[in-house]
């Protein structure tokens, strides 16, 4: 049947793949001899038709092959190949089964260590050694080579719970006599109880490490508790909250989020999409909730997206604590077991997780009754999936999968992107607002720091004004927190001869190297080499090399030498590499015991913690002046977005904002909070250019290791391009880095118009074909990019 998979060989070598049936039929196709398959894999399809459509959806939009959606969607561990690694599962062997095979794989792996699909079967002495291994996946005696090395085991996090023996207001009484020369372990007790929530009618298990701090106490006080029977130590997996259930009381709306919701039910009555544009803090989450609980109600899957897994650990939480453990959780973080697993449980119990949250790799999960999407953070480019193929964005998709659903989508923001707004405002799109923060939180005071004015007065103390500082030491003096941006990770961009201007560059890529204090080293942030630094400059001899720029490591430097006695933490991409880096960052953010965040982007993206009151934006001039046509639009968002993160409780915050140019127009709109502003800026200008969202974009980027040939290429894919589409072909130019792991690029950028879209787009297919038919051109790769960001 369509979905299920099927085993064939492939190549001259006979290599073995897994494929999905598409569509059963008896015409051979044209000029090809069809490989007779050799084994049927599933009894039931693990492929849904809705799946296959959505796929196919995707691969005609982003211009890819459907083979390059189906490697994207589906979990590794169920695309199996000859060249598969398998290893034996971690742990004890397991005992003797009577399966001769199962014995002689498990001897031979002891010896190994590891073996391709191919090697298994040469062993057993079977052509087809694929229902084997699956089967032994599937029991837990193999693991994929892939799987092991990412490892899935669960980070665990221990809570404290007190026991039912002590849970009543009599026994606790009792037990307040008994610790009156304990004073430790009293303080301990009173601390849970007021951390737990025990006389408020909703008491929950606390995390261990938020208790012991908060306290004061040492872990041997906790167990001389638990040995005492007060206490019980749970363990649940990081980012999982405690909850059961219907156990998290339902926040009452406010008048101004009622309203919103109404206009949102309003906008699905007559369209398919509504945008919910509501300013930071305001309670978008809150009406979510709302939204998919109806959903749940009403039988039907609701999916959650979010920009970046960070976001995950902070919504899962409220998720679960209102919907128990019907939440599921997707992102590319999982290990192929964990993914495979969910794949498998929501084909076969739809109704196991009626809520999914993740972020856009979830998309790919077989869904069954698919009723609501939320798309959260909409403008976020990290919806956008860069490499490889297919280069999706994960919020238009969104809207395509609702359609085959028949489902809703609401997408969300405080600062939209303009194709949002403009589709709203179009009406394309239904649209709500909520312009009033939740509760009593008020929108933080933006305070403009002039950098010049800073130097010459001799202000600063390193890349600090006396301004933020002074408003970061008040901030720490009442115990509150502080974020500080900075969107350049490392410790400094480049090194610099002061003699002749020599920039040490990677030798594989033209772009500069930039330097990482931690390990002492100059690193490529494209091919990722790393370089020892140089004791002097290889051009002219000299040893007079400074550094140039500024990192997110010299920020957390510079503030550790200011501020000493403050605990600075940094979150950017060599900080969160690790599988729970997100969740363990936050967490100890989120229990106070980091004082000032320092990061990149990442800062910026829908975090909540109700203590941060003071934001630093260290050079909003870099943000603004990029080369790229949505340069402003961006900084808008991130200058805003990394504001919002202030003064979400009853403290009016504060953001200071360093700039030379502060009176750019830009950031009075960001002073102003004023997104309809920046909106009716930024739209006369794309439209005077043909940009979208007046237009449709591709980029075309060709490469190769010879420039002439990539120069040749390019040149006439251009031409042929320039036929039909005229003035609307910009390039081929060089990209800003022409160079990436020794080939070159060229790039061309092509507006389509809206009108004519599919036409010009099936006109642009015929060009590439019959261009890379030819044989001089066919070994140039050619990337392309549908909607680049």
């Amino acid at each position: 049947m369509p979905g299920m998979r099927v085993v064939v060989p492939m190549g001259k070598g006979r290599t073995l793949y897994s494929g999905v049936i598409r569509r059963l039929h008896d015409q051979p196709p044209p000029r090809l001899v069809p490989r007779q398959a050799v084994e049927l894999l599933d009894e039931t399809p693990v492929v849904t038709e809705v799946q296959m459509l959505f796929w196919e959806a995707m691969a005609s939009h982003y211009m890819c092959t459907l083979g390059e959606v189906m490697l994207a969607a589906m979990p590794g561990s169920l695309l199996l190949s000859s060249s598969t690694k398998v290893m034996a599962a971690a742990g004890e062997r397991p005992a003797w089964s009577g399966d001769a095979r199962r014995e002689i794989l498990l001897d031979v792996l002891e010896a190994q260590h590891e073996l391709t699909l191919k090697e298994v079967g040469e062993i057993l002495g079977l052509k087809d050694p694929m229902p084997v291994v699956k089967r032994f996946l599937e029991e837990g005696i193999l693991s994929t080579a892939e799987e092991m090395a990412k490892g899935h085991k669960p980070r665990m996090d221990r809570y404290v719970a007190l026991s039912a023996s002590h849970s009543t207001e009599e026994k606790m009484h009792a037990l307040f006599d008994l610790m009156e020369r304990a004073p430790k372990q009293l303080q301990l007790l009173m601390r849970y109880i007021e951390l737990g929530g025990i006389f408020s009618g909703e008491p929950r298990p606390v995390r261990r490490e938020q208790l012991l701090r908060s306290s004061g106490a040492v872990p041997a006080d906790l167990k001389r508790l638990v040995d005492k029977g007060v206490f019980t130590i749970e363990e649940r997996p990081a980012g999982e909250l405690p909850a059961t259930p219907g156990e998290a009381k339902v926040s009452t709306l406010s008048p101004a989020q009622a309203a919103a919701l109404e206009q949102v039910r309003e906008g699905f009555r007559t369209k398919n999409t509504v945008l919910l544009q509501g300013v930071t803090a305001s309670g978008k989450t809150e009406l979510y909730m709302q939204l998919i609980e109806e959903a749940v109600e009403r039988g039907e899957q609701v999916l959650y997206l979010l920009p970046e897994i960070a976001l995950t650990t902070q919504i899962i939480g409220r998720l679960r604590a209102r919907f128990g453990d019907r939440v599921a959780v997707s992102h590319s973080r999982l290990s192929q077991r964990e993914r495979a697993e969910l794949w498998m449980q929501m084909l076969r119990s739809p109704g196991m997780h009626p809520v999914v949250v993740g972020a856009r790799s979830a998309l790919f999960l077989p869904f069954s009754r698919l009723g609501l999407l939320v798309v959260d953070e909409e403008h976020d480019p990290s919806y956008k999936q860069h490499d490889p193929a297919p280069r999706y964005n994960a919020r238009d998709m969104a809207q395509v999968l609702a359609g085959l659903h028949g489902a809703k989508t609401l997408l969300g923001s405080a600062t939209p992107s303009m194709e949002s707004l403009f589709n709203a405002h179009n009406g394309k799109y239904g649209f709500a607002r909520l312009d009033v923060r939740h509760g009593e939180a008020v929108l933080p005071t933006i305070i403009r720091v002039d950098l010049d004015e800073a130097h010459k007065r001799k202000q600063m103390r390193g890349h600090f004004s006396k301004q933020l500082l002074a408003g970061i030491e008040q901030a720490l003096a009442k115990k509150e927190q502080v974020i500080i941006f900075q969107n350049r990770r490392g410790y400094v961009p480049a090194w610099q001869c002061e003699s002749c201007g020599w920039v040490p560059e990677c030798e594989h890529c033209d772009v500069s190297l930039t330097y990482h204090k931690h390990d002492h080293g100059l690193r490529c942030h494209y091919c990722g080499r790393r370089y020892t630094p140089p004791v002097k400059c290889p051009a002219c001899g000299s040893n007079r090399l400074r550094m140039v720029g500024l990192g997110t490591e010299k920020v957390e430097e510079e503030l550790a030498l200011v501020l000493p006695e403050a605990r600075v933490a940094r979150m950017d991409q060599d900080t969160t590499r690790g599988k729970h880096a997100f969740e363990r960052l936050l967490q100890r953010f989120g229990d106070g015991a980091v004082d000032i965040l320092v990061g990149t982007q990442m800062v910026t993206k829908g975090l909540d913690f109700e203590q941060v009151t003071v934001i630093g934006i260290i050079n909003a001039d870099n943000l603004m002046r990029f080369p790229d046509l949505r340069a402003h639009e961006r900084a808008f968002q991130l200058m805003a977005q990394v504001a919002g993160r202030s003064g979400r409780k009853k403290d009016p915050g504060q953001v200071f904002i360093q700039a030379r140019d502060i009176h750019h127009p830009l950031i009075g709109l960001v002073a102003a909070h004023d997104v309809d502003g920046m909106y009716a800026r930024e739209l006369p200008l794309r439209e005077a250019h043909g940009y979208p969202p007046y237009s449709r974009m591709i980029r075309l980027l060709l490469k190769h290791k010879d420039v002439a040939r990539v120069e040749a290429a390019a040149h006439a894919l251009a031409q042929d391009l320039r036929t039909r589409l005229g003035d609307r072909i910009l390039g081929p130019e060089p990209p800003t880095v022409s160079r990436v792991r020794d080939k070159h690029l060229r790039a061309i950028l092509l507006k389509l118009d809206r009108k004519h879209y599919q036409s010009e787009k099936a006109f642009l297919r015929e060009v590439i074909d019959q261009l890379f038919a030819d044989p001089k051109h066919r070994p140039v790769q050619l990337v392309v990019d549908v909607d680049p960001l």
